[in-house]
């Protein structure tokens, strides 16, 4: 094969065509879907496996004794009210407390698959509801989201990623990369990146020097010099995505997103300071975690986001191994240390989006990839992948302070928090047991169905599908989610 033959193969199996069964015969585009409950998401993503005892399902404080064994510690943390009488939080969430009456809690989201040691195969589940491998490249939910509605605002990205470093150094972060993408969709469909909001975004700068009319005319010559190509390439899809991206790239130059970093000079400093980790007496943070200040700002520039049209939205407090919730030694007191840094910027930011009037039609989400339980082993990584969902703890001993906590990755049961966009107020949906294993005991509600809960509040059906290598991906696995109507007003 000649290499030009090569090339125009290349491009035009790269083609996909979209088919969303609930626009099929219509001509209504998909933003005017009915009965849609929100217009945005914020989807707070706390990858890493947050302890879901010692959060959003509390259970009996355990102090730590010395050759105490696993199955009595039951929770690290005392449990705090909240807006919402009956329902308790875990110490440490004051903020998020005082808001609860605005959101709801599902504590019975459940897995039969057992993820192990394996925290990317567990966060590629959660972002795009296929386990890997799925024999395409999966889009993630803000892609989904993205195509489907489109953006609200034409000069805002239809899908922003706040607070992960663009990093291909290795094969894990390759792989963050996909999940976090847009798939077979096309790069079209891919998340405009943002990675750390306190340090604005030089990409929306012009080059030291290069005035904008010398700017324009690069990209005139780039287009003039692309309609020179052969007709099958100019006119392929894939050909069409690159030149798309290079317009956008350009637009976002001028567009409202620039003014939302603006934020140091427009708000005022109790603002900015609301959003702030408060980690006075930290002793375990990790300093090249930033200790929680991007994703605070991160939130902020969400909020500012919303305000100028943004649609799907997703902040990060980042991933990385061993650091952030991933949590394999010493839990007890990096979970208090982790908790300083998320519930102000996360309560504060709720609050301001019911001040403003936001709240009503954004969708707040906040999940991790899995929760935890006890270890079943001494030492991290050494029991068999998945032995911790089944384990009782009554062969574990904890004979230093360390092992106090919660370091076991547990896929079985653990919950989602939801705020706004036609959520059920005040409301906790599931149970899970008191004594280990805490697996669900009331109203388990799978992937599947979480996910199909997000997109109905959007007025997205569980069964719209786009078509690739001839058949049907549908936005829930093979069409079948069913949203849990007990979270939705």
């Amino acid at each position: 094969m000649k290499r030009r033959n090569f090339l125009q193969s290349g491009l035009l199996a790269g083609a996909t065509t979209a088919v969303p069964r609930s626009l099929r015969g219509n001509s209504r585009p998909a933003r005017e879907l009915k009965n849609a409950t929100a217009d945005a998401v914020v989807f707070i993503w706390l990858p890493g496996g947050v302890a879901q005892t010692d959060t959003w399902d509390p259970k009996q404080h355990t102090p730590y004794q010395e050759g105490m064994k696993g199955n009595e510690l039951l929770g690290t943390c005392d449990s705090i009210p909240t807006a919402v009488d009956g329902l308790r939080l875990g110490k440490g969430l004051e903020t998020i407390a005082s808001v609860m009456d605005q959101g709801a809690i599902l504590r019975s989201l459940t897995n039969d698959v057992t993820f192990g040691a394996i925290h990317l195969k567990a966060q590629h589940y959660m972002m795009t509801g296929n386990l890997f491998p799925v024999g395409v490249k999966a889009p993630s939910l803000g892609a989904v989201v993205g195509r489907t509605l489109g953006r609200r605002n034409p000069a805002v990205p239809e899908y922003i990623y706040i607070g992960r470093d663009i990093d291909t150094s290795d094969n894990e972060k390759l792989f963050t990369s996909e999940f976090l993408g847009p798939g077979f969709y096309g790069i079209n469909y891919g998340p405009f990146m943002i990675p750390d909001p306190t340090q604005g975004l030089s990409t929306l700068e012009s080059a030291a020097g290069m005035a904008t009319a010398r700017l324009d005319r690069r990209q005139k010559l780039f287009k003039n010099i692309a309609d020179l190509s052969e007709r099958e390439i100019k006119e392929s899809a894939k050909a069409g995505e690159y030149l798309k991206t290079i317009d956008d790239a350009r637009a976002m130059m001028d567009s409202p997103v620039k003014a939302a970093f603006n934020y140091h000079t427009e708000e005022t400093p109790e603002i900015i300071a609301a959003y702030e980790p408060q980690i006075e007496g930290a002793r375990l943070l990790d300093p090249s975690y930033d200790n929680g200040r991007r994703f605070g700002h991160g939130l902020l520039l969400a909020r500012r986001l919303l305000e100028r049209g943004a649609r799907f939205i997703q902040v990060e407090y980042q991933y990385g191994p061993f650091k952030g919730f991933d949590m394999h030694e010493n839990g007890s007191q990096r979970m208090i240390e982790m908790k300083q840094q998320i519930d102000a910027p996360i309560g504060n930011f709720i609050k301001d989006l019911r001040d403003r009037g936001l709240l009503e039609r954004t969708l707040v989400v906040i999940a991790s990839e899995f929760g935890r339980t006890i270890a079943s082993q001494p030492k991290a990584g050494s029991e068999a992948d998945g032995a911790a969902e089944s384990h009782t703890g009554e062969s574990l001993v904890l004979d230093r302070e360390s092992m106090y906590g919660f370091h076991g990755h547990f896929s079985s049961s653990t919950s989602m928090v939801f705020f706004g966009g036609g959520i059920r107020k005040g409301h906790v949906h599931g149970k899970t047991a008191d004594r280990h294993p805490m697996k669900t005991v009331e109203n388990p509600v799978p992937l599947i169905d979480a996910h199909a809960t997000i997109y109905h509040a959007l007025g997205i059906p569980a069964d719209t599908f786009y078509t690739v290598e001839d058949r049907p991906f549908f936005v829930t696995k093979d069409g079948k989610g069913t949203p849990v109507k007990e979270l939705l007003s």
